[in-house]
């Protein structure tokens, strides 16, 4: 019996990102998420210490490796972040219009701790600063050197260990802290694929994560965090040093007006595909599953509207690391973009072809458009890569057919994961052998990513890693 391909219109072609959380974190549960749909781990450094991240960093790879499912390991650094200390109460209730205390120790009156002395120390009268992603508001009337007495403009209950917010303030606070160094270090010993530099403000704050990556030969691949004024002032260095975007709109959507978020959020996605980077829309997709088994229908829309941008990725963050329903959240967001993709039209974007690889590539895009056209059903792209970098050039252009990299790195694979349409398949040749395409169809079959008979528009270059680089397109029939 002929065995069909594995590429259905079903499949899904954007990634899934799920943090990793007490939620999430035991063995069982981490398999369901893999089969469920989940490409990438992401590992909040803000929560846990170097110790919890190892374990389960490496408790997800050995899941990964039993499952013979991919996936890949995003950790997320810290950075210059502001967040407030512990209440001795674990919270504090706080009522409009009453005045109490920043410091950086409990006092007799009602105190928020700073652990922060630069940021206290910064405070001017009338500034606003928000907490908790700007639920919580507060003005300030007087800086009095060691205690800031601000006035509540938001009521409500305030837990421990919540995100501050300053908009406007221009803070000379360190790109990477101890802790992020602590965390780095922990990556030589445990590898991962992508690392993620929070509140991203220039060009220079990459260039020293990537000095820090270097100096431990730490290999993977640098996400900036667009999440202030300054990255989105600044996002063309951002985006030219930087090997992907995640647009992380819960610190972004405090630090702008809310309303410019969706606009940002498209410029973004769509300014990351021309140049070939994956890009991840983040924070507060599916919100309301923290404790909600359902998502609310602003929810749902907000989903599908990141996949009708043609993100590379979708992020579900404390619905999986800390809410009561991880696994149903990443089932709603699997067939959230599952049907989406069925439905939306296609996609035309003016990529640049400045070099002979992207024009090659455009080539084998227009190839596979001029067969579609005359109803031949192409089934997949073949790529055959060492870097990835063909089949993220070829991914910018969103086809609707799956993109198969062949690669004999397992580091470019899993780090494709994170690109639109791509299934990066891991293919040892014998050394020194000149890629033979049959070997290759032969373990794509016996993989059912293809099938007998199948039509395939192929890239390669003449020989395997030889530094010639891509050089071919041809129409391919799997006939043996």
């Amino acid at each position: 019996m002929e065995v069909r391909s594995l590429f259905p219109a079903h499949m899904k072609k954007t990634k899934i990102v799920a943090t990793i959380g007490p939620s999430s974190d035991s063995p069982k549960m981490i398999e369901k998420l893999i089969e469920s749909g989940v490409d990438v781990f992401r590992f909040n450094t803000k929560h846990g210490d170097v110790d919890w991240h190892r374990v389960r960093i490496k408790l997800v790879k050995k899941i990964s490796a039993k499952l013979r499912q991919p996936v890949a390991i995003l950790l997320d650094l810290q950075g210059p972040e502001i967040r407030i200390g512990k209440f001795p109460e674990a919270e504090i209730k706080l009522e409009c219009g009453e005045t109490i205390v920043f410091s950086q120790e409990q006092s007799s009156e009602k105190t928020i701790i700073f652990p922060n002395k630069k940021v206290l120390q910064s405070l001017k009268k009338d500034q606003i600063v928000l907490i908790d992603d700007g639920f919580f508001k507060f003005q300030v009337l007087e800086n009095q050197g060691k205690k800031v007495l601000v006035k509540v403009l938001c009521a409500g209950i305030l837990g421990s260990r919540k995100g501050v917010n300053l908009p406007g303030a221009d803070l000379d606070l360190p790109s990477i802290i101890q802790a992020d160094l602590e965390k780095l270090d922990m990556a030589v010993k445990e590898p991962v694929d992508f690392v993620a530099l929070s509140f991203t403000r220039s060009r220079e704050d990459i260039q020293l994560l990537k000095k820090e990556m270097l100096k431990r030969g730490v290999r993977a691949k640098i996400i900036a965090k667009i999440e202030n004024k300054k990255s989105i002032d600044n996002f063309s260095q951002i985006l030219d040093e930087a090997d992907g975007i995640m647009v992380a709109r819960g610190d972004l959507g405090v630090e702008i007006d809310l309303y410019q978020i969706p606009y940002w959020q498209k410029k973004i996605i769509n300014q990351c595909r021309e140049l070939g980077k994956p890009v991840i829309t983040a924070t507060q997709m599916l919100q309301s599953m923290v404790n909600c088994p359902k998502p609310t229908r602003a929810e749902v829309s907000d989903v599908a509207n990141a996949v009708y941008d043609y993100t590379d990725a979708v992020m579900l963050s404390g619905e999986t690391a800390n809410g009561n329903y991880p696994l149903e959240a990443v089932q709603i967001m699997n067939q959230i973009v599952c049907y989406t993709e069925d439905k939306r039209g296609s996609s035309d974007i003016q990529a640049k072809t400045d070099t002979s690889l992207k024009a090659i590539v455009k080539g084998a895009f227009n190839l596979y458009k001029g067969m579609t056209a005359v109803n031949d059903n192409v089934k997949a792209f073949v790529v055959l890569s060492q870097t990835g970098t063909t089949a993220k050039m070829l991914s910018r252009y969103r086809p609707e057919k799956p993109i198969i990299a062949v690669t004999e790195s397992i580091e470019t694979r899993n780090q494709l994961l994170l690109t639109y349409g791509v299934y990066a398949d891991f293919l040892h040749f014998p050394r020194g052998n000149i890629h033979s395409l049959r070997m290759i169809f032969q373990d794509l079959v016996k993989k059912q990513l293809l099938a007998k008979g199948d039509l395939v528009v192929v890239i390669k270059g003449k020989q395997w890693k030889l530094p010639d680089g891509m050089s071919t397109v041809s129409l391919e029939t799997i006939v043996f």
